[in-house]
Formats: structure tokens, C-alpha cells, sequence
């Protein structure tokens, strides 16, 4: 379900929060200023993304930052819709996907470099490139979560995932081997 992420500051405190009813939000907390509000779904994860980022900002136990000028407009960029930060942990898949196939690319070629020969290549090629979904799995994100910020259980869908295709692609990776 939509709801709404935003930043607004407070005196010398600015807060990073989510709210389905943003009106009823801003009448409660009546704060100095709104600095800027987004409308995606799971707003939380996006929110932990953001609690990592200005971590060391964060005031202990709750969704207020002591934010300097620079993280105000870091996070102002961060919470535009054009910004470069996945606003969705299922992104994590997508990257793991295109790093699994970079890493293949990379490897075939620089196994074909040095004269391993196509059919040793693919074997290894393939078993390197499963590497970032395993990690994937293992780990649950590549880093831009914490987790004690994320609801519980919010990363297990990926992580499930992760690892069919990366035991797929660790058996293929063994088929290919033992075939040839």
C-alpha cells in the first residue's frame, strides 16, 4: 500500500517518516517546515535505506537527525522520484541479476584471455557469476539496509529467491562441468 515518505524539520532537527494520512502527520508534529514527501509503496524499507544512510546523524531510538546542510540536500535528492537509491528492496534482485551477468561477461572473457578454452570457461564463468546471489541470499541486501530498521521478515522474498536462482545457476554451473 501507497503511503507517503517525507523530511521535514523541526527547530535544528529534521525527521525522516512515513505516514498514510501525510495532512493528519504534519497537523500532529507541526513542523517548521516540509521539505520534501514522496508517495511509493513500502515507504518503511525506503525509510531504513534513509536511517542507514544518516546513521551516524540519528538521534538514538528515534526518527529525528541532527543533519548537516550537505545530508539535508543529500536526502532531499535521495527522496525525489529521479534519485539513484532503489526505493524497494525487490531492486536488490535486479542488481544481483545484473551483477550475476556482468561477473559472467567478465569471466568468460578474461578465462577466454587466458586460454582456458570455451568449454573450461563456462563451468567457471557460470559458478562465479551465482556468486551475487548468494550473497544475496546470505545477506539479504547488499548493504543499504539495516536491519534492525526493516520489518521483520521484510527481506526473506529475495532472499528465497537468491537462492533458487543461485543453486540453478551452481548446478547448471556442475552439469556443465561434468558434461564436458
Amino acid at each position: 500500500m501507497k503511503s507517503f515518505l517525507y523530511l521535514i524539520r523541526k527547530g535544528d532537527l529534521y525527521k525522516i517518516g512515513h505516514t498514510k494520512n501525510f495532512d493528519k502527520e504534519i497537523n500532529k508534529i507541526k513542523p517548521d517546515e516540509v521539505l520534501k514527501k514522496i508517495l511509493i509503496d513500502k515507504p518503511n524499507i525506503f525509510e531504513a535505506r534513509l536511517f542507514r544512510r544518516y546513521k551516524k546523524s540519528r538521534l538514538p531510538e528515534t526518527d529525528y537527525f541532527k543533519l548537516t546542510d550537505k545530508e539535508v540536500n543529500d536526502c532531499k535528492k535521495q527522496i525525489d522520484e529521479n534519485s539513484y537509491l532503489s526505493k524497494d528492496i525487490g531492486k536488490e534482485f535486479s542488481i544481483s541479476a545484473t551483477a550475476s551477468l556482468l561477473i559472467l561477461l567478465l569471466s568468460l572473457f578474461l578465462l577466454r584471455f587466458f586460454n582456458f578454452g570455451l568449454i573450461n570457461s563456462i563451468p567457471i564463468a557460470l559458478l562465479l557469476s551465482s556468486s551475487s546471489f548468494w550473497l544475496l541470499f546470505l545477506f539479504g541486501s547488499f548493504g543499504g539496509y539495516d536491519s534492525e530498521d526493516l520489518p521483520l521478515f521484510a527481506s526473506w522474498g529475495n532472499r528465497t529467491k537468491a537462492f533458487f536462482v543461485a543453486a540453478f545457476i551452481s548446478s547448471l554451473s556442475f552439469v556443465f562441468f561434468y558434461i564436458y
